[in-house]
């Protein structure tokens, strides 16, 4: 892999029209990109107790996150190592044990393969020492909780991490900290996972597409930053200082005042990170949430958004149900379901999810071509920077057999 870069000075696109259309390009990224590299599985406080377990896709890989008996953290991929059949299902807790439901092998929460039913008859020579399940990686960065399908992996957790202790967030998402009030929104997006990734680092769009709801800044006055493979963005409009909301955002709440996150007024951290490749952090003084991309085919994308706020903050007490788009049959948020125009709405994210639908539209055109990317750190530089990380683990060979 290469090494870290500085944002370019003159970006451009890097990535052909194919990168956003091909199953040739979506298969190599859930091998190469999504298989080896590290995705967000939960916060420590989701698994308080022993056998507390969730699972998390990463590529092609289903893998589980679970707290041991010794109340250690740890991670295994979801199949059973007689036939592979998955061994869980989405949350919850196991006991003391993880006993596939297919044959009943039984398994220790540390992976040890303990009890085979009938083994000296159908398996008289099985070293059960030998067959314990395939363990991932896990790591932890400020309660948030991250898997790698790899045990070993080629970027260890420290180095993934980088300097983000140097910018990292205040927020205490445990208890007697900030509470989840409302459930997960999934977002059901028409475009392929980097067009949307390509937004949240996207400077220049902010005074432009966001005007009315986040009211910039414009590109002179906001910066993103790298970290390792990350980007953090903050405004710059206060006298160049580096601050985690627009200003805009800053006076709105002023007019209507709102309870702030305990030691959340504290300065240097971000308002936007982007954990490469698709977790999505936006702390503020108002509470945190956390976006997980999760492709699901070249043009079809999951968005999964986790929302933390003081408690008795009413307007973070809006759910899923409330979004525009909502479908109650599927629980999604689908712009098929939009009544009104998303410009109407008033929410910033219903703006990105049709921006990022129609750029999708646009690809699928033979005549689409990126001429320009904008100049500067609050510009278009960090989407460079973003696609220079997807071909360090898809490989610049693919970029050119497409072109």
């Amino acid at each position: 892999m290469s090494q870290m870069r500085l944002l370019p000075e003159t970006p451009t696109q890097l990535l052909p029209r194919e990168a956003y259309l091909s199953q040739d390009w979506f298969d190599r990224e859930q091998r190469d990109l999504f298989g080896r590299t590290w995705a967000f599985a939960g916060t420590v406080h989701d698994l308080p107790e022993v056998g507390d377990f969730r699972t998390v896709q990463a590529g092609p890989y289903d893998l589980i996150v679970l707290r041991d008996a010794n109340g250690d953290l740890r991670g295994f991929h979801n199949i059973c190592r007689h036939r592979g059949t998955e061994l869980v299902e989405d949350c919850g807790n196991l006991g003391r044990s993880i006993v596939c439901p297919y044959h009943n092998w039984v398994y220790n929460l540390d992976g040890a393969l303990r009890g085979v039913p009938a083994q000296s008859d159908c398996f008289p020579n099985l070293d059960k020492t030998q067959n314990g399940l395939h363990p991932a990686a896990v790591g932890v960065f400020r309660d948030l909780v991250f898997v790698n399908p790899e045990a070993q992996p080629d970027e260890p957790f420290d180095v993934w991490v980088d300097r983000l202790d140097t910018v990292c967030w205040p927020h205490d998402l445990g208890p007697g900290g900030l509470v989840e009030p409302s459930g997960e929104f999934v977002y059901e997006m028409r475009c392929n996972w980097k067009v949307f990734g390509e937004n949240a680092v996207d400077g220049y769009h902010l005074a432009y597409l966001h005007k009315n709801t986040l009211g910039g800044p414009t590109h002179d006055k906001n910066v993103y930053e790298a970290f390792g493979r990350h980007l953090v963005w903050w405004s710059t409009e206060r006298n160049g200082v580096k601050h985690r909301v627009p200003q805009f955002v800053e006076n709105a709440d002023k007019a209507w005042p709102s309870n702030r996150a305990h030691d959340a007024q504290l300065t240097g951290y971000g308002g936007v990170y982007l954990l490469f490749p698709t977790t999505i952090l936006t702390p503020n003084p108002w509470g945190f949430s956390v976006s997980v991309i999760e492709p699901v085919s070249p043009e079809v994308t999951l968005l999964r958004v986790r929302n933390w706020a003081p408690k008795g903050l009413m307007s973070y007490k809006v759910g899923p149900k409330d979004a525009p788009g909502y479908d109650p049959d599927s629980g999604l948020i689908k712009s098929a379901n939009w009544t009104i125009h998303p410009l109407e709405t008033g929410d910033f994210q219903t703006e990105d999810v049709w921006v990022c639908e129609k750029m999708q539209r646009a690809l699928s055109s033979p005549r689409y071509k990126a001429a320009h990317l904008a100049k500067g750190a609050g510009g278009e530089a960090s989407l460079a920077y973003f696609q220079r990380c997807v071909l360090d683990f898809v490989g610049d060979n693919m970029a050119m057999a497409a072109e």
